[in-house]
């Protein structure tokens, strides 16, 4: 797992952290995804012949074969752009990137056979059906299971005679879901798969997922910047910021690794500096401090703090706050 200060300078974050690529040994050879010091530039939309913004840079993770790993990050943190280089549909300026065994260069265009993409918005016509569908997939891919597609959309409801523009959201993304499925992927790419969903959508679509690892064990790796309703279901989680890397690991090993403080910020040592244990994303809102701290260095902590294990959410929400709390780097200095 990697960690990285919010401001390596800070009292508060004495401790050394480093990022996993740095300390860690050689990643496992079944790993399903690898990437590493990987950089993205792309074209500024304001500025057409200004310098290209780096929208992502030195990141590296790996996605473990047979798991859920969930990509976190703010809007913009360049989760998409990420999957996006691992699709082959964006290009790449530096770094290395492994798909199930098969390195992609920089203008690599599409992926290797056992891969499946379901994009955060599915761009099909608003006048196909289902049929026009499996029509365009089965015509562009070795092996689509159009049984499979059809049962999938009959169990889960989504009328496969209905234009894909009077489907619902859920629908929609369902038929996205069906059309990846019946290409039997060994690994599944979701952007944003719960984005736009109403609750119940959201519920159903998240015991989908899970029904699909119990039952056939594949690898799925998702972006997101919510996961209410998945901690359960998300087994490794890598969390980026303005392009980078901040933390990543196994849930239940990152859950055991940190407590949650909550401590009444106007109590004995509460006063910030007199804390000897390195606060990760405090946050004071009603008189009350919250922040993260490593399990090993709690000892530090003023008497009468309330510890106790953080969720996957509150983990991401105070790493995310202490990555962003830095000073935001100058995208067009980084891409000079």
């Amino acid at each position: 797992m990697s960690f990285l200060p919010s401001d390596p300078s800070s009292a508060h974050n004495a401790r050394s952290l480093r990022p996993a690529h740095l300390d860690a040994p050689d990643e496992p050879e079944a790993a399903a995804v690898v990437v590493r010091d990987l950089a993205v530039e792309l074209p500024s939309d304001e500025r057409p012949y200004a310098a290209p913004i780096r929208a992502v840079r030195d990141l590296s993770f790996t996605v473990p074969t047979g798991q859920v790993t969930a990509i976190v990050g703010t809007n913009g943190a360049g989760k998409t752009t990420t999957l996006r280089v691992l699709s082959g549909a964006v290009p790449f300026s530096d770094g290395s990137i492994e798909v199930l065994g098969t390195s992609l260069g920089p203008a690599t265009v599409g992926l290797p056979d056992g891969v499946a993409i379901v994009p955060d918005a599915p761009a099909y016509p608003a006048r196909w059906t289902a049929r026009h569908v499996a029509r365009a997939h089965s015509s562009t891919a070795r092996h689509f299971d159009r049984a499979r597609f059809d049962a999938y959309l009959a169990e889960h409801r989504v009328p496969a005679g209905r234009s894909v523009g009077g489907l619902s959201r859920g629908q929609l993304a369902r038929l996205a879901v069906a059309a990846a499925l019946a290409h039997d992927p060994r690994l599944l790419i979701l952007d944003e798969p719960l984005a736009r969903l109403d609750p119940l959508a959201r519920t159903e679509m998240v015991d989908d997922l899970r029904t699909l690892m119990a039952r056939e064990g594949r690898t799925v790796l998702l972006s997101t910047h919510d996961l209410d309703g998945m901690d359960r279901f998300v087994d490794h989680l890598i969390v980026i910021a303005q392009g980078q890397n901040v933390l990543e690991g196994d849930v239940e090993m990152l859950r055991e690794e940190f407590l949650l403080l909550e401590q009444d910020s106007a109590g004995p040592g509460m006063d910030g500096d007199s804390i000897a244990s390195p606060m990760i994303g405090a946050v004071t809102t009603g008189g009350t401090t919250r922040a993260l701290v490593h399990l090993e260095e709690a000892a530090g902590l003023p008497p009468g703090a309330d510890l106790r294990r953080p969720g996957v959410s509150e983990l991401v929400t105070h790493w995310l706050r202490a990555a962003t709390a830095t000073r935001r780097p100058d995208p067009r200095k980084d891409a000079a």
